[in-house]
């Protein structure tokens, strides 16, 4: 199976399962009840979302069969471990806090690999040993010790042949479960595997509910005895991602390597995100003088629009109402619709404080004891975090 750009014997080449983009359940539309379920003159849109995910963006309604984390996938993985299955846990490099899903953590306790998936899209210059590092500290609170820790690129094909190599050695023969939040890429690592190597079986790929519980999986052969198995995305709703419509998402998840944009800003200055966010940098520490540097890394198609605070109410209206800034979403009118975090950063003479929109992106800055406030969407996640890469 390490061979790259083998002939593809028993398969296709890319996997043709129509999935909720919202949540990566696969769609159904026979029964109502059934997780999944999507009417039949929705199933043929661009824009499929499953009806508990549609109710969701569109009304705030949540169905309690929903696909989230739950009963299911603690069978699912009850089950993996008994058989001692291999785990790819598949996280997306960039936007690491609303990757981790701290629910399967209990259910991780052996033979579990973490992939940080899209890798061509961090900045130049990244530190990708830090982040290796923080990841590994972050699972071991939680009791998790990984096999290893890869940092991948499935759409540009980065250390594909390293992972598949290890793959191969850590499953000992046995099968695969990739598991992880919506739309960090484990079907598109997939369709990678199914492109570039060669399986040993003629057995086709199968889609099905797993027994007892209400996933759909897809299952793809890797030889006469063993699959692996694409699960559907667990719906992370502190994410930005989990909150807006599928026509926005292109603006929001970067397509190509993150170009770090400077801004030095006075207090009462904020900084204006599409229309979906906003940051402001409300006033400074007494002690200081002058400006203060702030780094935005978000995705590249993000428009950023810079204002004076007192006009931020206003300016973010007429973005929305012009409708010529990427992204606009349709639950967001006026501030109102976003929820307010207000923070004072502390001082740290070094390394950098890093303000986190969970599934947006994040703006690095010095800690000089001022005080910032952030808008983000409802419900999304919003954190701040010393980080000191010398330490």
């Amino acid at each position: 199976m390490p061979n790259r750009q083998r002939e593809l014997k028993g398969l296709t080449s890319e996997i043709k399962i129509n999935r909720c983009y919202g949540c990566g359940v696969i769609l159904q539309s026979d029964n109502p009840m059934d997780v999944g379920y999507i009417s039949k003159d929705r199933l043929n849109l661009e824009d499929q979302l499953c009806e508990r995910c549609y109710k969701l963006r569109h009304y705030g309604e949540v169905k309690q069969n929903s696909p989230s984390f739950g009963e299911s996938y603690i069978k699912l993985l009850s089950d993996v471990n008994k058989k001692d299955a291999l785990i790819v846990y598949v996280m997306d490099a960039f936007t690491i806090e609303g990757s981790i899903l701290k629910d399967i953590h209990p259910y991780l306790q052996k033979n579990t690999i973490v992939v940080l998936n899209k890798k061509d899209i961090l900045p130049r210059d990244f530190p990708e040993d830090k982040l290796v590092a923080k990841i590994r500290q972050v699972l071991k609170q939680d009791n998790v010790n990984p096999l290893d820790i890869l940092l991948i690129s499935s759409a540009k094909n980065i250390n594909m042949d390293e992972f598949m190599s290890k793959l191969e050695t850590l499953r000992k023969g046995k099968d695969v479960y990739f598991v992880g939040a919506n739309n960090v890429g484990k079907s598109s690592i997939i369709n990678k595997i199914l492109k570039n190597y060669k399986n040993k079986t003629d057995k086709l790929i199968t889609t099905s509910k797993y027994p007892g519980t209400t996933l759909g999986i897809i299952g793809i052969p890797l030889d006469n005895v063993s699959y692996m198995f694409d699960t559907p995305g667990i719906f992370n709703p502190k994410s930005v991602i989990s909150q807006m419509e599928k026509e926005i998402l292109k603006y929001i998840i970067p397509r190509v390597q993150i170009n770090p944009r400077n801004y030095q800003l006075d207090d009462q200055n904020s900084l204006i995100f599409g229309g979906i966010a906003r940051f402001d940098y409300v006033s400074k520490n007494q002690k200081e003088k002058g400006k203060c540097g702030y780094t935005i890394y978000m995705s590249n198609d993000i428009d950023i629009e810079r204002t004076k605070l007192s006009k931020a109410d206003n300016t973010l209206v007429s973005i929305i109402l012009q409708n010529k800034t990427h992204p606009i979403a349709k639950s967001i009118k006026e501030v109102k619709d976003l929820e307010k975090h207000e923070y004072i950063l502390p001082v740290v003479e070094s390394g950098t404080i890093n303000i986190t929109i969970t599934g947006l992106g994040s703006i690095m800055t010095q800690g000089k004891g001022q005080a910032i406030a952030v808008y983000a969407p409802k419900n999304v996640e919003v954190k701040i975090e010393h980080i000191d890469y010398r330490a």
